[in-house]
């Protein structure tokens, strides 16, 4: 190869960048000398893809910006020859961005930025959770033209895009592009990510077809699909021949996957210092993924790129098939193996998946489908043999942690590692659990944040937190856009006091109802959507690529974190009673004040709604449990599963259960209404708490009925008469009396009115009954 790996990976980093500028009509950087050498129309004459002109004037404006070490006029050629390649090295980006696309050049004819279709500009990025279905296709939303940030993610059902719209993204992005300027190509090209996500998300690829990648996931796996083929032919010969050779197996797709997450997170033997381990331990699985899927790319010398798909302890890493990552992936496997058993004592368990290889054919859109059930098949397989590699290796007894036991006994807080000894307070917090609660106090004061991820060690050797950044190490900004930094999502808002110490479990259960009146318990949500497999193999089909599948995993992943802490912290109603213990992937979980968590749950989907234009196929289910604060939170959170599977049990899912009632969300938004009702008559002593306490044995009662037991049936079937009559009896008001009885329409009405009713009686209640 004539030109480097970082300049290849570069320059299909920015190819596309010439169609942003087109699109907001910069004709400043439209090349004029180049135009000779576009492939030209044969009805109409003019020249296709036109916006390689402005790739090119663009990236001439701007080689001073780019990275000193690099050849800057290689970049330059290389991003803006791609349609028409004069060379190998151009036929590699070529290639690569027909992969990214899964669509075969020959028949991708753009035509979007031709004389033909001048409103080109006009088409706006549909809103890729709007076309998920299993049956029938859905109503199409939009992307609003925006940078990604605060509620961007949110779909919008009103399209409005022009050429003064796209201009204004362009002049904040040519800004912030230019702040690149003096950076090292490593440091240049994790900022130029997290510069192109937040400009380039709502930006369509193509407006020639469907417009539903976006121009960066469009761009990132570009890059990805050239790093490999780089790295596959950069030793090989005859390389005009082998690369064009779209039947050879040239890539290999491994994934990643952490299981026994929650189970780790929620494994705390007592209650001090939950609030900051909670925090503390849901952090620590986020990174270790990210320096794990960092360590693999090192590994294998690809790029950030690579990593297709990160999120919820789950990861897709794209490699060359070569000899070098055959042999090194059992070695690695087993490294990573012995780390997990070392740093978490078999309490996580991490799957690295032996690959799947895959040819250029099998990536196109037409068996795309069989590849990624390919990918999914080799992963599950691989699950059934966790952790084997270093279990062959080492045997099933950690001799080390078992003889410092002996000495020290366990740690009071995890159970899992010795302690550090005894002092003067009892027995000390293993190493573990202290490094664990002092990251929980960083998180909540450090603004940027950096990896080492150059050896697997300690966790807290590989992380280090920072109230400012610096110009020595790659640091991340905390969930805020800063020029020349890339950006990391962290879903970790936790409610602070004036000191930036972290409210105790306990003092949120003391901000629920009023300080006169209620019961001071807290809550918590576990919630994640429903049969999202299945809508995605039902959506994609033939319409399956690289590029799509990784946009829908970062959308998904963007509002169940980013979107999700944008939304709670500047919540006057949350800010001050929510608690993040994880949100990411497709699902959440969140502690509380017990009545902030339930209107929370139903603000939280009516934001889903939103995010997926009230989809009916793109669904939630949800389980909701009040607790008191000194309970274990393993407790509560088995509670909470268990409430969510039995949300996901029921016939349509879509629902939520509270107080062991299981209804569709919107029966559980009428039921806390009717809740707040009650509440309201209680707290006007228009009715007693003796009449709600019998409505909930009414409501045992009609659920009887429904089981359909004979016995309770016979025992049973005077239910609503008693009801009525005891409502007549001790309701004066009639209008309240009539409103009332309508929860006994029928047993199901009745059964679901456990919720209202409990609602109710919980905010009468005082101390912690």
């Amino acid at each position: 190869m004539n030109v480097s790996f970082e300049e290849v990976v570069l320059a299909a980093w920015l190819h596309d960048v010439g169609k942003f500028a087109q699109r907001a009509g910069i004709e400043i950087y439209k090349a004029k000398d180049m135009e000779g050498q576009l492939a030209k129309n044969q009805k109409g004459g003019w020249y296709s893809h036109q916006h390689v002109l402005y790739t090119y004037g663009f990236l001439e404006a701007k080689k001073n910006i780019l990275p000193d070490e690099l050849v800057v006029k290689n970049i330059i050629d290389l991003a803006s020859y791609h349609h028409n390649p004069t060379n190998i090295e151009q036929q590699l980006i070529s290639e690569a961005d027909c992969l990214s696309s899964g669509s075969d050049r020959a028949n991708l004819l753009s035509v979007d930025d031709s004389q033909e279709q001048i409103q080109f500009f006009e088409k706006p990025m549909i809103h890729l959770l709007s076309t998920l279905h299993i049956d029938q296709k859905q109503n199409l939303a939009y992307c609003k033209m925006m940078p990604l940030e605060n509620d961007a993610i949110l779909a919008t059902d009103k399209a409005r895009i022009s050429k003064e719209i796209y201009k204004e993204q362009w002049d904040s992005f040519e800004q912030d592009f230019d702040s690149l300027a003096g950076l090292d190509y490593t440091h240049f090209i994790l900022a130029l990510e997290s510069l192109l996500e937040r400009y380039w998300w709502c930006i369509p690829s193509a407006t020639n077809t469907d417009a539903d990648i976006s121009l960066f996931q469009h761009a990132k796996t570009t890059a990805a699909f050239a790093a490999v083929l780089y790295r596959y032919h950069e030793n090989g010969t005859d390389l005009e021949i082998s690369l064009k050779k779209h039947d050879t197996k040239k890539f290999k797709i491994i994934s990643g996957d952490i299981s026994g997450i929650q189970k780790y997170i929620f494994d705390l033997r007592t209650t001090e210092n939950n609030a900051k381990l909670l925090r503390a331990k849901s952090f620590e699985l986020l990174a270790v993924s990210k320096i794990l899927c960092d360590y693999i790319v090192k590994s294998f010398d690809v790029s950030p790129a690579n990593i297709i798909t990160f999120a919820g302890g789950k990861f897709m890493v794209l490699l060359p098939n070569t000899e070098k990552v055959n042999t090194l992936l059992p070695r690695l496997q087993l490294e990573i193996e012995e780390y997990f058993l070392k740093e978490f004592a078999g309490k996580l368990a991490v799957i690295i998946s032996n690959g799947i290889d895959a040819c250029y054919n099998d990536c196109m859109q037409q068996k795309a489908q069989t590849l990624f059930n390919e990918i999914g098949y080799n992963a599950d397989c691989c699950k059934q043999k966790k952790m084997q590699k270093a279990l062959a290796k080492n045997g099933a007894v950690l001799h080390e942690f078992y003889n410092v036991l002996q000495n020290n006994g366990e740690c009071p807080q995890c159970g899992i590692f010795p302690s550090n000894g005894v002092d003067a307070d009892g027995i000390r917090p293993c190493k573990n659990c202290e490094d664990l609660a002092s990251i929980g106090r960083h998180l909540v004061k450090s603004e940027t944040i950096s990896f080492n991820p150059e050896k697997l060690q300690s966790f807290g050797k590989m992380v280090n937190f920072s109230s400012s950044p610096n110009n020595v190490t790659v640091q991340y900004s905390i969930n805020e856009f800063r020029p020349r930094l890339p950006c990391m999502h962290l879903p970790y808002y936790a409610p602070q006091k004036e000191d930036k110490t972290l409210y105790t479990f306990e003092e949120l259960a003391g901000k629920s109802c009023t300080k006169e009146k209620g019961n001071k318990k807290i809550a918590m949500f576990k919630a994640d959507v429903d049969n999202l497999g299945l809508i995605f193999s039902s959506s994609l089909g033939e319409r399956l690529s690289f590029s799509r599948y990784a946009d829908l995993s970062f959308t998904l992943n963007y509002f169940f974190s980013s979107y999700y802490d944008y939304f709670v912290s500047t919540n006057p109603k949350y800010k001050e009673k929510i608690y993040t213990v994880f949100s990411g992937g497709d699902d959440i979980c969140v502690l509380g004040s017990w009545d902030a968590i339930i209107d929370f749950a139903n603000d939280f989907h009516d934001r889903f709604e939103e995010f997926t234009n009230k989809n009916p196929d793109v669904t939630l289910s949800a389980g909701i449990v009040l607790s008191n604060a000194k309970v274990p939170v393993r407790n509560i959170a088995d509670n909470a599963e268990e409430a969510l599977e039995k949300s996901k049990g029921s016939p349509n899912k879509n629902s939520v259960t509270l107080f062991n009632t299981t209804v569709s969300w919107n029966e559980f938004k009428k039921c806390i209404k009717d809740g707040k009702q009650l509440q309201t008559y209680l707290d006007q002593e228009l009715l007693t708490t003796g009449i709600v306490y019998k409505m909930i044995d009414f409501a045992n009662r009609a659920e009887s009925v429904n089981k359909g037991s004979l016995k309770d049936l016979l025992r049973n079937n005077t239910w609503l008469s008693n009801f009525k009559y005891s409502i007549s009896r001790n309701v004066k008001s009639k209008e309240i009396q009539q409103w009332i009885l309508g929860f006994g329409v029928n047993p199901d009405s009745m059964v679901k009115s456990r919720i209202a009713v409990s609602y109710a009686l919980y905010t009468q209640r005082k101390g912690n009954k």
